[in-house]
């Protein structure tokens, strides 16, 4: 089989518990990820792929994933755990 059978936000937290281990509910991790966030000006809700790459640049040890879970949760989102939704195609 390719790939995991985990989710990505089951990966994410999986990477986020290893580079915060004092904060199991992942918090001071989100309060991190705004800070940095409203550092660099940038609005995590509006500009989510510039958000991701800040957070890549200010902890090189993040990968994609758990990037981008600290994205959606700073804008207030809860992540994803389902897989994406495919809209209908227009025939």
């Amino acid at each position: 089989m390719i790939g995991s059978s985990r989710s990505p936000v089951e990966r994410a937290e999986k990477q986020l518990h290893r580079l915060f281990p004092d904060d199991p509910d992942l918090t001071a991790a989100t309060e991190w990820a705004a800070e940095t966030l409203r550092n660099e000006a940038l609005n995590p809700s509006a500009s989510p792929l510039r958000s991701l790459r800040a957070l890549r640049r200010a902890d090189r040890r993040l990968g994609v994933v758990a990037a981008r879970h600290l994205v959606e949760s700073a804008a207030g989102r809860p992540p994803a755990s389902g897989p994406r939704s495919i809209p209908p195609t227009a025939h």
